[in-house]
């Protein structure tokens, strides 16, 4: 049941499974989901060293895809958050730290409990990042790799359902941008983001009626925030960033 007493229709642009599981979620909420990705995610091919001393997985689909590209489970293994630190967990994997924040607080984290003299630390990752937590370990003196484990693929266009939203989520910079260059001329929403980064580049433009950001980078935070809009509204504001 919603916290303020509104069901709202909520645009859910994330890839297939990812969408289902936070369409679920606004269901049991009692919210109605309106599924439309807007990326695809192609695995591919890449060589996880099995001598690193750790890996960083900075998202979701981070964490899917290095479950598919080893079969290796005993290596640490330091999450951006929660989210992604239950998905390494369920693909079996034994060893696993949560920063249980952003993409900067990993490589806190990671510095923080691993060891320059230890060996190099692998930051799994799709082909586009903002961030990359391997700058802090770099700054500390840590030998750094990459491994490109998947790219997404935009799609183009809202299916019609989508018109009849009024409230739309966005966990990252790259899905806000995408957002902006498909939703018609004729539709307003209300944005609810993990992070204030995820929606800075949505200030101002037509279709947004207020942003929202999380209080913490997690959809349960965010989800909590959608429930609370009723009594909690946020003008679109570009000092509120």
């Amino acid at each position: 049941m919603t916290v303020g007493g509104t069901s709202r229709t909520v645009l859910v642009t994330r890839a297939v499974e990812q969408g289902e599981a936070t369409a679920r979620h606004l269901r049991e909420r009692g919210h109605i989901p309106v599924l439309a990705p807007l990326v695809r995610i192609e695995r591919l091919p890449a060589h996880i060293d099995p001598g690193v001393q750790a890996i960083l997985v900075t998202s979701r689909n981070g964490a899917a895809s290095l479950a598919a590209a080893t079969t290796e489970r005993a290596l640490p293994v330091l999450a951006v958050g929660e989210a992604t630190a239950a998905d390494l967990r369920a693909a079996g994997f034994a060893d696993i730290r949560s920063a249980d924040g952003d993409a900067e607080a990993l490589g806190h984290l990671a510095a923080r409990h691993l060891d320059p003299a230890r060996g190099r630390v692998l930051h799994a990752r799709g082909a586009e990042i903002r961030h990359s937590p391997l700058a802090t370990l770099r700054r500390a003196g840590f030998d750094t790799a990459e491994a490109i484990l998947y790219r997404t693929i935009p799609l183009t266009a809202l299916p019609q359902e989508a018109t009849a939203c009024d409230t739309a989520l966005v966990y990252s910079p790259g899905s806000a941008r995408r957002l902006a260059t498909v939703v018609p001329a004729t539709l307003r929403l209300h944005v609810v983001g993990i992070s204030e980064a995820a929606i800075s580049s949505l200030y101002s433009l037509p279709f947004v009626a207020s942003l929202h950001a999380a209080v913490h980078p997690s959809e349960v935070a965010m989800l909590d925030l959608l429930d609370a809009l009723p009594k909690n509204p946020v003008a679109q504001d570009p000092d509120h960033r």
